[in-house]
C-alpha cells in the first residue's frame, strides 16, 4: 500500500480523509467486534455495509463533522477513525471521538498521538475554543491518554451507559484552547518549524 492524501502527520500514523474505499469488510468487522466497541456507543446493534454507507454519507456531507481515517505510517493500512463532531461554529466547540479498530495497534501510544494531532488541528486550524469528550469512568487507559494531552475531568454522568451487563458512569472531559497553548513547550514549538 502507498500513502494516500496525508492531511495531518504524526510519527506513527497520519490522518487522511475517510474514503468510500475504506468502507470494507475490515471496517465492518471492527464495528461488529464487541472487544473493539465495548467502550463506544457503537456496537449495540449489528452493523451492515448499508449502515456504513449511511454513516459515510452523513459525515462527508456535513459541515459540523470532521472525520479522518487513521493510517499506519509504515504500512499505510487504515487502522481506525477519529473525528470532531457536533461542531458549533458560533460557540467554537466540538466533541472528540476516536476508534482504533486494529487491535494490533493498541497499546502503542497511537491514541495519544492521534488525540494530539486532532486537538492541535481543532484549535489552530479550525479556531475552536473548546474540545470535549465522554469516556467510560472505568476506561483507565483512555482517561490517562486524554489527561496526558491536557484534558481535565469536568463532570460525571452517573450510570449513563449500559456496558457488559451493568450501568456505568461516563466522565466528561474538556480542554480549552488557552490550556492547550499553555501546555506547549518551546521545544515542541521549535520542532514544528
Amino acid at each position: 500500500m502507498t500513502e494516500r492524501q496525508a492531511f495531518l502527520r504524526g510519527e506513527k500514523v497520519y490522518l487522511r480523509p475517510l474514503e468510500r474505499a475504506d468502507l470494507n469488510e475490515i471496517y465492518l468487522g471492527w464495528l461488529n467486534n464487541h472487544e473493539i466497541t465495548q467502550h463506544l456507543e457503537a456496537g449495540a446493534f449489528p452493523s451492515t455495509m448499508q449502515d456504513l454507507e449511511k454513516f459515510y454519507q452523513g459525515v462527508t456531507d456535513s459541515r459540523s463533522e470532521v472525520i479522518f481515517a487513521i493510517a499506519d505510517s509504515k504500512s499505510h493500512r487504515h487502522i481506525g477513525n477519529v473525528k470532531l463532531g457536533s461542531i458549533n461554529w458560533i460557540h467554537r466547540r466540538a466533541m472528540f471521538g476516536i476508534m482504533i479498530g486494529d487491535k494490533k495497534s493498541w497499546g502503542q501510544g497511537i491514541g495519544k498521538e492521534v488525540t494530539h494531532l486532532v486537538v492541535e488541528y481543532g484549535f489552530l486550524r479550525l479556531n475552536l475554543n473548546r474540545i470535549f469528550l465522554g469516556v467510560l469512568a472505568g476506561h483507565d487507559a483512555a482517561i490517562r491518554c486524554y489527561e496526558a494531552v491536557g484534558f481535565k475531568t469536568e463532570g460525571r454522568s452517573r450510570e449513563e451507559m449500559f456496558c457488559d451487563g451493568s450501568y456505568q458512569d461516563r466522565l466528561w472531559m474538556g480542554l480549552l484552547r488557552s490550556e492547550y497553548k499553555a501546555l506547549q513547550t518551546p521545544e515542541r514549538s521549535r520542532r514544528k518549524k
